[in-house]
């Protein structure tokens, strides 16, 4: 995994566009990473002896993954040591490639030995990394487990999850399931007898919380708010209902909130955001949904309204049977739409950008307030990012073509997470939740990592 990439992300952001000012996947079980710590002194040797230091300060690797790269450097008397014998040891059950806890390396005319690979136990626990040479005081570095869980944010960094068990499932930011419990990083269990969870989604409210509907194993439905670490009843909705987004359920082709119903003939839904207006938020939260009947509509929280788009038929808005994508975006055969609720939209109406083959989640724009994004993958396989304010698509560098867009700027290929013309930003990667604003009106975006399982 990589936990702080030396790289500083360049700001995506619209082509000769100013930035307003500074500032939004299938269970897993998780893998224990692994990080070697190298003792910050060398050995010191004798004065006419050799001094071992190792090549970094710091190896990584998964529980049953191999920490490659590794190698050992002598030195005497301030030049490169070569010809030394080097004997390796290892402690806490990691073992060299053919199952041995010690080799002998010999350095080259540069003074560096290579290590080998070192298979990380399937525990992940504490050991050690021995260096020794003759007339050399050994060197040591310590080898520790990382907490199994990780949250990535963007601009950049991870952060170990605390108070969640191993083994469980990213859901959204901070939130994670394990079996039918609930857990919140640095909270632990705030709710049992889980069943089905929505999207996480700002309170529509605006009250600085965020809204998780759950379906419980009784089929009641409750709305988790992070204000409060606790769950509301939704009185009202039909038993077995399926959480939706925010407090928002679906029971049928209904939608409910607060227990009453807000819209019928709901056929599939796309994602909640709040509605912007060319001079920033509204207060009023948009889902697109197909219809029953294949029409666009749009439904308003907390207005509780629904209207099919403006223009409905016409070349400016999305045409019959119309993938919602969020917001106010639609899809249909690989062209964006963006659709209005009474016909004006300061970003521009119809068509948006085509190519289009599959998107991410849409989150604020990690560096700039006032801009969102939409992470994509074109029809050629390219990663780009979609800026929703100005319309424009820009394929962006150092992303594997046909990665999948997780959120922001940040991409998933194979097991490792990309950043836009970054690079590896996160590896040994087998899930992502859902990305989402690390607080209510932030631009950071915070996504919930899951770990391949460790077997060996």
């Amino acid at each position: 995994m990589i936990d702080s990439p030396d790289a500083v992300p360049r700001p995506p952001r619209q082509a000769g566009v100013a930035p307003s000012r500074r500032a939004a996947i299938a269970s897993a079980v998780w893998a224990v990473p692994v990080v070697v710590m190298v003792a910050a002194t060398p050995a010191a040797a004798a004065a006419s002896g050799t001094s071992l230091r190792f090549s970094s300060s710091s190896y990584q690797a998964a529980a049953c993954d191999v920490i490659t790269g590794a190698s050992v450097e002598a030195s005497s008397g301030g030049a490169a040591a070569a010809g030394v014998v080097v004997t390796l040891q290892l402690s806490g059950w990691y073992t060299f490639s053919d199952g041995s806890t010690s080799a002998v390396v010999t350095t080259d005319s540069s003074g560096s030995a290579a290590c080998g690979e070192i298979r990380v136990p399937s525990s992940g626990a504490a050991g050690t990394l021995t260096a020794s040479a003759a007339s050399a005081t050994p060197a040591t570095a310590t080898l520790s487990a990382l907490p199994a869980l990780r949250l990535l944010s963007s601009p950049r960094g991870t952060t170990a999850v605390t108070d969640v068990p191993a083994g469980a499932t990213p859901v959204a930011g901070e939130l994670f399931l394990l079996g039918a419990t609930l857990y919140r990083h640095g909270v632990g269990a705030v709710q049992t007898a889980v069943a089905a969870v929505g999207a996480l989604v700002e309170a529509p409210t605006r009250t600085g919380s965020s809204l998780l509907p759950l379906r419980l194993a009784d089929g009641s439905a409750v709305v988790f708010d992070t204000a409060t670490n606790a769950s509301t009843p939704a009185t009202g909705t039909p038993s077995g209902a399926t959480p939706v987004a925010a407090d928002l359920f679906l029971s049928g082709a209904t939608l409910y909130r607060g227990g009453s119903a807000v819209a019928s003939d709901v056929a599939e839904w796309g994602q909640l955001v709040e509605h912007e207006q060319g001079s920033g938020p509204t207060g009023q939260f948009e889902l697109p949904f197909r219809a029953t009947d294949g029409t666009p509509r749009l439904y308003r929280s907390p207005a509780d309204e629904v209207r099919t788009v403006a223009s409905y038929g016409q070349p400016d808005a999305p045409p019959s049977g119309s993938t919602p994508v969020a917001g106010d975006l639609f899809s249909s055969g690989g062209t964006l739409y963006r659709a209005s609720w009474d016909g004006s939209n300061p970003y521009g109406l119809g068509a948006v950008a085509s190519g289009i083959a599959r998107w991410g989640t849409l989150t604020p724009n990690p560096y700039y307030g006032g801009q969102r994004l939409l992470p994509v993958r074109t029809s050629g396989g390219d990663a780009a990012v979609f800026f929703v304010s100005g319309g424009s698509v820009r394929t962006v560098t150092q992303v594997p073509s046909g990665a999948t867009p997780v959120g922001a700027d940040l991409f998933l290929s194979g097991t490792s997470v990309y950043q836009a013309d970054v690079g590896a930003v996160a590896s040994d990667v087998a899930q992502c939740g859902q990305p989402v604003a690390a607080a209510a009106g932030a631009s950071r975006v915070v996504v919930p990592l899951a770990a391949p399982a460790a077997t060996c």
